[in-house]
């Protein structure tokens, strides 16, 4: 194949699988945030404690976080959050 025509092919196809999954939702306490198809997962002010099934880091006992902020970070599916709260 040419390679004019596979190059810009190739940008659109990778543009397309990164920007795909992504998305946002306005909720009453914050604001929901999924990139990548969810790979990863931002939510302000949720304040929801983390699930059995992940590994949780506790933003308040790991960064010594005096006023937390509700944020939640969710990496891999939901395999690991950070919580600020």
């Amino acid at each position: 194949m040419n390679l004019k025509i596979l190059l810009p092919l190739g940008l659109c196809a990778l543009a397309v699988s990164v920007f795909s999954g992504c998305a946002t939702q306005k909720t009453g306490s914050g604001r929901n945030n999924t990139f990548f198809g969810g790979l990863a997962e931002v939510n302000t002010g949720s304040y929801i404690p983390a699930g059995a099934t992940t590994i949780d880091i506790d933003g308040t006992k790991f960064d010594g976080r005096v006023n937390p902020s509700g944020d939640e970070v969710k990496l891999l599916w939901g395999a690991i959050t950070y919580t600020d709260y």
